[in-house]
């Protein structure tokens, strides 16, 4: 689910973003401000995925929002104006939508968004929907339409969802894609030992099982870790 946030100083233009972004089923909005104050507090409080921000607002501009703020999320600048659209893109925003801003315009905007896990993934496995910390995960295994997760405190638990899917989701490094079937967390690595023939063992700090790998995997895995 994409988490945002609506930042307009004008009431008609929110709620008219807000029926556009409410009809998107992968869109949360979270909240609305009018002002750069409201602004701050509401980014500081939910840490949105995404702004949809105004340019041109009753006390500053959109950009002045930008400045000194300790988390960033995306930003889509919405404006009646096209002058500003250079600037936008020179402090990396996501798209530039011109009001009155069409749903086919929208739904490309939200297609070029991805969701943050702020340190979590958003899972849905066979006890239920939950949150799971990126940090404690071991080993990622891929099996079939779903993922096996591997950790010391989620053992052998599997995630209704793609291994691909997941990596977009994961920061790298730590995590690192072995194989298509296959994700690791070199921050969780012990070390690596031969086994005899092609085979080589990773062990793990915490209290996953060792893993056996072969020669090719096995060489990608120590050129990653050097």
């Amino acid at each position: 689910m994409l988490r945002v946030l609506i930042v307009d100083d004008e009431a008609p233009a929110r709620r008219y973003m807000r029926r556009l972004l409410d009809a998107s089923p992968s869109v949360q909005v979270q909240g609305e401000a009018a002002n750069l104050e409201q602004a701050r507090s509401l980014i500081h409080l939910h840490q949105p995925d995404a702004i949809f921000l105004d340019v041109i607002l009753t006390q500053g501009t959109g950009f002045d929002l930008l400045v000194g703020l300790s988390y960033s999320p995306d930003i889509v600048f919405v404006s009646a104006h096209t002058d500003y659209a250079a600037q936008a893109f020179d402090v990396a925003a996501v798209d530039y939508l011109l009001k009155p801003v069409s749903p086919e315009r929208l739904a490309q905007a939200i297609s070029r968004l991805k969701p943050r896990n702020n340190g979590y993934l958003a899972t849905s496995t066979k006890v239920g929907s939950r949150l799971i910390q990126v940090h404690n995960l071991t080993i990622l295994q891929a099996q079939g339409d779903y993922v096996l997760l591997h950790s010391a405190t989620h053992t052998h638990e599997l995630m209704h969802t793609t291994l691909k899917r997941l990596a977009e989701q994961l920061p790298s490094p730590p995590f690192f894609s072995l194989s298509r079937s296959l994700i690791i967390n070199l921050e969780h690595i012990s070390h690596l030992s031969r086994q005899g023939g092609t085979l080589t063992k990773i062990s793990f700090t915490n209290n996953v099982e060792p893993l056996l790998v072969g020669r090719t995997a096995s060489l990608r895995l120590r050129r990653a870790m050097a």
